[in-house]
């Protein structure tokens, strides 16, 4: 299917601190011809949980007014820490297009998700001479909903929901088609990390970290640094894992990408490389950029990586 880059097709980041919008106006390089940030008080949403839902239909209106783009249809995220992901064996006689009804009957049965509605969609990774090795991403479809309807409320029309790590390495990949290292993707946003392993451009194993508080925003440097640190063993945990109970020792991760909306990113790169083995670089700049070819914010990379997911 051909990327579609319609220009009255918006994406829309939502987290508990901000609100983010962009419109694509090239496909490659992604240039935005639109680029907005609101930030939000705390309290609305919290841990992906819309809160106090009349307060931030106030604010998603008057961003809708002041952006321009009242009845646009969007692509929005689904909160990283409502996404259950599972790895799935299924027959190999099950058809690819019979693979959602199979995993839909058995949700609830041999799947087994923390919630009793689910929106889902997957991945193959892999097909043996008996089994299909499939990956499945789970949420809430009452949390899906909740943000289906506050971007209803607000005359825009959701097309289809994503999650960051899927859209961060769709940006990465844009460019990068040929690489096939085993990598190691690492968001670094303000009150969380979200760690997740691409092998063949398919995700292999996603990790979300805990969350920090919002009184935590400013803290000292030495509780910063002490973070740093909790991420790096976390880091090292995981590439552990992954080598020794994934992969069974067949291969060791050693190509890192960085990126987030932590105002402290780049000083987080500049410790992982000091301390990981491989190569570790930022999510390049010249991948997306505005139309005088300036780099856009690293901020703004999870918004312009959902632009590229297609629509049906």
């Amino acid at each position: 299917m051909v990327l579609s880059f319609n220009r009255k097709i918006g994406n829309i980041i939502i987290k508990d601190y901000a609100i983010r919008y962009v419109e694509i106006k090239q496909g490659n390089p992604v240039i935005l011809s639109k680029c907005e940030e609101k930030i939000i008080p705390p309290g609305l949403i919290v841990d992906g949980k819309i809160k106090n839902a009349d307060t931030l239909s106030l604010i998603l209106d008057e961003c809708v007014s002041d952006w321009g783009i009242k009845g646009r249809r969007v692509r929005f995220n689904v909160p990283d820490s409502h996404v259950v992901i599972r790895k799935v064996q299924i027959p190999i006689d099950v058809k690819e297009d019979e693979i959602r009804g199979y995993l839909y009957v058995e949700m609830g049965s041999t799947i087994h998700l923390p919630f009793d509605e689910a929106v889902f969609d997957y991945v193959i990774l892999s097909k043996s001479e008996k089994v299909q090795n499939v990956l499945l991403f789970a949420s809430s479809e009452e949390l899906v909903q909740d943000y289906t309807d506050i971007l209803i409320d607000a005359h825009l029309k959701p097309a289809v929901a994503d999650i960051s790590s899927l859209c961060c390495y769709r940006l990465y990949d844009r460019n990068t088609s040929g690489h096939k290292d085993l990598t190691l993707l690492i968001q670094f946003d303000l009150f969380s990390e979200n760690l997740a392993i691409f092998k063949d451009d398919k995700p292999e194993f996603m990790r979300q970290l805990l969350k920090e508080e919002w009184n935590e925003a400013e803290s000292s440097k030495e509780k910063w640094h002490a973070r740093v640190e909790e991420v790096i063993k976390e880091i090292e945990h995981v590439l552990n894992f992954y080598r020794f109970s994934i992969n069974k020792k067949n291969e060791e991760v050693r190509h890192f990408i960085i990126t987030g909306d932590h105002p402290l990113l780049e000083d987080f790169f500049n410790i992982l490389k000091s301390r990981l083995q491989g190569t570790v670089q930022l999510l390049p700049n010249e991948i997306a950029c505005f139309p005088d070819h300036s780099p856009i914010p690293f901020s703004f990379h999870l918004a312009a990586g959902l632009a590229l997911k297609e629509v049906e």
